[in-house]
């Protein structure tokens, strides 16, 4: 127990020294592996993607993007860049919703996950909307062969967020330990 304490504790230290966007990807990443865990567990089980779920995220996430847009110096630029892009991710699976191509669960947890990625861009945003389709109609496939007229979208949306996540986490963490 330790060893992990003690690596959270040097992060923190560098972290407190560093004005990078890392001051929010990490907690923002820890935050979204707890949250997109369970729910991910909740639609695999009952196809449901629970607001006592994503509502706490994303609460979580704003007020993270919030602080480190006032310790940033570019924060001001970042927040309107991630709402900018947040909502047109949430517009996109609003999009698919209206074409009976996706559920509202799908568009509530496409809020999280669009304010996780889209600090860094559109381009990590449009990969983990890739990443999750493509995942998501391999998964859907197997499950119609199988029988089943539905399948769980969110372990698919939360994974390649996670996934993209995981990439600039490090991409960052490489660039301020050099």
């Amino acid at each position: 127990m330790s060893i992990p304490l003690s690596v959270l504790v040097g992060l923190g230290g560098v972290l407190a020294f560093q004005e990078t966007i890392l001051i929010f990807l990490v907690p923002a990443t820890v935050l979204s592996l707890v949250f997109g865990a369970l729910t991910s567990l909740k639609d695999l089980k009952t196809r449901r993607v629970p607001d006592a779920y994503t509502l706490p995220w994303t609460a979580g996430l704003v007020a993270a993007l919030v602080l480190t847009a006032a310790i940033l110096p570019e924060g001001g630029a970042m927040l309107g860049q991630t709402a900018l892009l947040a909502a047109a991710h949430t517009g996109f699976y609003l999009l698919l919703l209206v074409c009976k191509a996706t559920s509202m669960g799908d568009v509530k947890l496409s809020v999280p996950l669009g304010l996780l990625i889209a600090p860094f861009g559109a381009g990590p945003l449009l990969w983990a909307v890739a990443l999750a389709a493509a995942t998501g109609l391999v998964h859907g496939l197997v499950l119609k062969k199988r029988g089943h007229k539905s399948y769980p979208a969110a372990p698919h949306m939360v994974v390649a967020g996670l996934f993209v996540t995981t990439a600039l986490v490090l991409t960052e963490l490489s660039q301020a330990f050099a």
